[in-house]
């Protein structure tokens, strides 16, 4: 439960249309909404059109008035009632009003007194109880109060006692400004009070004209309402609508949801939801938010500060799955392994077949050690059919740590077809790593191309399928794939290169005039990285330009020296680390010498035959 309560010093600031209007966007995301009219002096929560189980016979009045009769706190729910906003089918909506409005309803409520109800007849307890009677019997997501303007005794019971949060409305001019700043300074106090309350504020400006602001005039304002409240950011302006609906109290967020309006409360609902961690929307956004703050700071104030609401969110979201996973990522990230494990098996006993989970379950049993753990979780998540994109590319960069072989469920997994073509992109290129899982690549590719090949994205599959087709030994595939029934002059640089390795691969006869026509294409646009330096060394040296080919490739030892990127080496067929693209460089430096070897891309499938 999460009261909110609805403030402003002066009137005129539609302070209880706002309230309804925040009620009813509450509604349209399913919540259990309680409002609460608080505005003893000038009541009305209940003009708005609305629709209430039974006649309004009582309310806050009677039920404080009964208690000071009778010595004992009334059940509370005799005092509130279902109501219904027409066009809303969500949610959950109740009211308990001021009290009943008929002729004696001004003597009741003057008759109180306030000072006297808090210092000798258990106030203070008697309002504690009444949140604890809301709680138990309605169960509300929100209790929206709607207080007295003022500096009133009332006004401090709403925006003190009894609030999570304080929607402060105010328009722009002195008079406003000096009136609400001591009562904001009250609420902000409040956290070095004996209770320890940190109440949340939002400042909105209200009945705003819209008009152009020619002279500066209402930057100013803003600009001293900012300084004089001390607030960082509004959480929405709400700007006079000049119609005469406004006299008929219609609910925009139903009646006119399109308008500005209407758009205006949907944002003061958001600001309010956003900061509240026991709704749901709430509580991702904080914990998504404190996640972020680790990456760069495990330490900073606001992690320390975040420890509390974790526990709030821990146990008022102890079965979202969303939530929880949030706040499992967040003890990992703050070495917090064991807890987080905790979570995730948590998380994992709710739903087995949650993908995120098993993939962070998968990566903290590896870091325990704990292979054959890490190993299970992966091939369950290669056994969905639906995973997050982001998730698979995870999954495969640590089921290759595992060094487990062979890694054939990932080319298997049924999640495939569904990728996208750049994500499969990414995901080749870690399978292009090692000679061990080039394989797995080519089945993974031949799955994706068999279910997506008449796709627009296919172009950017053609050349990693025909680098892992080569890398794999598959050197006739790869001449077909290359060629797609074109003619070799056809054929572009990159082409036309790879073709030339697959027929000598193919053939074990070196053709050259496919790599002099490669060299004479590269010579019209060459291009400056290591991979194109060396593609371009070896072809030069296979037709006989000998220094051209020595130059090239200390071009392409200088480039890989410059960065930490791996870059793909066309002697081995593979992505390699700058210092095992030196190695590769190196044993090309031992053939140009005249050593008996052949690219390694050849040799390691020979030595596989034999």
């Amino acid at each position: 439960m999460y009261i909110v309560t609805f403030y402003s010093f002066k009137g005129g600031t539609g302070r209880s249309m706002a309230l309804v209007n925040v009620a009813a966007a509450l509604l349209s995301r399913g919540r259990r909404v309680l409002m609460v009219d608080f505005d003893l002096e000038a009541p009305g929560l209940d003009t708005f059109p609305m629709m209430f189980d039974r006649p309004l016979d009582k309310g806050l009045v009677e039920l404080i008035s009964d208690y000071l009769e009778g010595g004992d706190i009334p059940d509370a729910s005799n005092y509130i009632y279902e109501a219904k906003l027409e066009g809303i089918n969500r949610g959950h909506l109740w009211l308990m009003p001021a009290g009943c409005q008929d002729a004696s309803y001004d003597a009741r409520f003057k008759k109180m007194d306030w000072q006297d109800f808090y210092a000798n007849q258990g106030g203070f307890l008697f309002f504690e109880d009444l949140k604890i009677q809301w709680k138990e019997s309605i169960q509300p997501d929100y209790v929206l109060i709607d207080s007295r303007t003022g500096h009133t005794d009332i006004g401090g019971i709403c925006t003190r006692q009894m609030p999570d949060c304080v929607v402060a409305m105010f328009y722009p001019n002195e008079q406003n400004l000096r009136g609400l700043k001591p009562i904001v300074e009250d609420i902000r106090r409040e956290k070095e009070g004996p209770t320890r309350k940190a109440i949340t504020l939002h400042f909105v400006m209200a009945n705003v004209p819209d008009l152009d602001d020619e002279d500066n005039i209402f930057a100013e304002a803003s600009k001293a309402a900012k300084q004089t409240l001390g607030y960082s950011d509004l959480a929405t302006t709400i700007y006079h609508y000049n119609s005469f609906t406004m006299l008929e109290q219609g609910i925009f967020t139903i009646d006119r949801p399109k308008s500005k309006l209407s758009n205006e409360y949907r944002q003061l609902t958001s600001a309010i939801v956003l900061k509240n961690v026991e709704d749901k929307d709430g509580a991702l956004a904080f914990v998504e938010n404190i996640f972020s703050s680790l990456t760069s700071n495990n330490d900073s104030p606001a992690v320390l500060a975040a420890e509390e609401p974790l526990q709030i969110i821990m146990a008022k979201h102890s079965s979202d799955i969303d939530v929880l996973r949030w706040v499992a990522k967040i003890r990992r990230d703050q070495g917090k392994t064991e807890e987080a494990l905790s979570i995730f098996n948590q998380i994992l006993r709710v739903d087995n077949t949650d993908a995120e989970s098993l993939v962070s379950r998968a990566g903290i049993y590896a870091l325990l050690q704990k292979r054959d753990s890490a190993l299970q979780d992966l091939i369950r998540f290669f056994d969905l059919e639906k995973v997050p994109q982001f998730s698979f590319d995870l999954a495969v960069r640590l089921r290759l740590r595992l060094k487990v072989d062979p890694a054939y469920e990932i080319a298997e997994s049924p999640a495939i077809p569904r990728l996208s073509a750049s994500l499969v992109s990414r995901v080749i290129e870690e399978l292009q790593r090692e000679p061990r899982t080039l394989r797995t690549a080519v089945q993974l590719l031949r799955r994706w191309i068999d279910a997506n090949g008449d796709s627009d994205d296919m172009r950017l599959l053609r050349s990693p399928y025909n680098l892992s087709l080569i890398g794999a030994g598959e050197f006739e595939e790869a001449m077909v794939a290359i060629r797609m029934n074109r003619s070799i002059s056809d054929l572009n640089i990159q082409d036309t290169f790879n073709y030339a390795m697959a027929r000598w691969g193919f053939s074990h006869i070196v053709p050259l005039e496919l790599f002099e026509s490669s060299v004479a294409r590269y010579l019209e646009r060459g291009s400056k990285d290591p991979n194109s330096f060396q593609c371009f060394s070896l072809a030069n040296w296979l037709i006989g330009n000998q220094e051209q080919a020595k130059d090239l490739l200390e071009h392409a030892l200088n480039y890989i020296s410059k960065g930490p990127h791996s870059s793909f080496s066309c002697w081995s067929y593979l992505y390699r680390s700058p210092d095992l693209f030196k190695d590769d460089l190196n044993e090309m430096k031992r053939f140009y010498g005249g050593a008996d070897i052949v690219p390694r891309v050849f040799s390691r499938h020979t030595e596989s035959r034999t």
